[in-house]
């Protein structure tokens, strides 16, 4: 469902969990890690029903302009266009998507007054005025005003974060993964084919259940390997000179590079260091890419770097 740099940020927080607890439930955490997924799978359904729920709040709008005594095309012919939208029209009678949200109970509801913030924002947005004009949209256009409009009104908006923390707790941590999931699905959605973009989260899935549980596991089994590996390349750092998301994402990386059989060298590297670029300082990329780099060549002389599978054996 989600992809493996959403899993291993995942994975990431509930080990950063687990250390900071004092009296860590390994058990406890490994579920609460489980659980992070769907939690974020409801966020993701959640925003997804959201162009539907704003498309009724702009019918309405537009009902009460076009009945004015003067009615004024400035004001109605963006509402229209947002309205007239196929891929908001297409999610709007969408059964994945109404079976979803039905199962979380997922109710968009008292948002008259944070939608009309969010309309005087999003009438203005230069992008949106460009599409407003446009006779014919395509199916594309459609598609490029819909991520705007996430964008803009969703992922840079404080009022809408001052919304939805309220319903959800685990937005602040999930919030950039989930965006970008949902920006991803409307890229990936067709005509009349939206369903076929969309996340389907099943509950139990295995292959992502593994890894994560892998993943979380291993990485406090090894804890003693992993840190020695670290610290005999860190041998003029002071130990509380390396902050602990650095450490915990070098542990990470070193962990898949050792216990991961199918997935390569680089790409545990590379995932890595792009998480890094979320979670630390400016300062962390290039320390902990020239620590891991260090370590991952000393392993290859050693010959404890065992890959299988095609174009992973080395």
């Amino acid at each position: 469902m989600f992809n493996r740099r959403f899993l291993r940020i995942k994975v990431f927080h509930q080990l950063y969990a687990y250390w900071q607890d004092e009296k860590a439930n390994r058990n406890l955490h490994e579920k609460n890690l489980l659980k992070s997924l769907e939690k974020a799978y409801q966020i993701y359904i959640y925003l997804l029903a959201l162009p539907p729920a704003f498309k009724f709040y702009i019918e309405k709008e537009l009902d009460i302009q076009q009945t004015k005594y003067f009615p004024q095309e400035g004001t109605i012919k963006p509402l229209r266009a947002f309205h007239n939208n196929r891929l908001i029209m297409q999610l709007d009678e969408s059964k994945l998507l109404l079976s979803k949200t039905k199962h979380y109970k997922l109710i968009w509801d008292n948002t008259t007054d944070t939608f009309k913030q969010i309309w005087q924002v999003f009438k203005d947005n230069s992008a949106f005025i460009e599409y407003s004009q446009k006779e014919k949209p395509s199916f594309n256009d459609d598609k490029k005003m819909l991520s705007e409009f996430f964008q803009v009104c969703i992922a840079e908006s404080e009022l809408f974060d001052h919304y939805i923390e309220e319903k959800f707790l685990n937005w602040e941590d999930d919030q950039v993964l989930v965006i970008s999931s949902l920006l991803k699905s409307i890229d990936q959605m067709q005509d009349y084919k939206v369903d076929e973009g969309m996340l389907d989260y099943n509950a139990g899935d295995e292959d992502e259940e593994n890894f994560m549980r892998q993943l979380f596991n291993q990485c406090i089994e090894a804890d003693a390997e992993l840190t020695a590996l670290i610290a005999d390349k860190t041998k003029n750092w002071e130990p509380e000179r390396i902050a602990m998301v650095d450490l915990l994402l070098m542990k990470m990386a070193l962990c898949e590079i050792l216990k991961f059989t199918q997935v390569p060298v680089k790409v545990s590297i590379n995932e890595y260091l792009e998480v890094a670029k979320l979670y630390s300082t400016p300062n962390s990329h290039g320390f902990i890419n020239g620590i891991l780099d260090k370590i991952q060549l000393d392993l290859r002389q050693q010959n404890k770097v065992n890959k299988t599978g095609r174009g992973l054996v080395e």
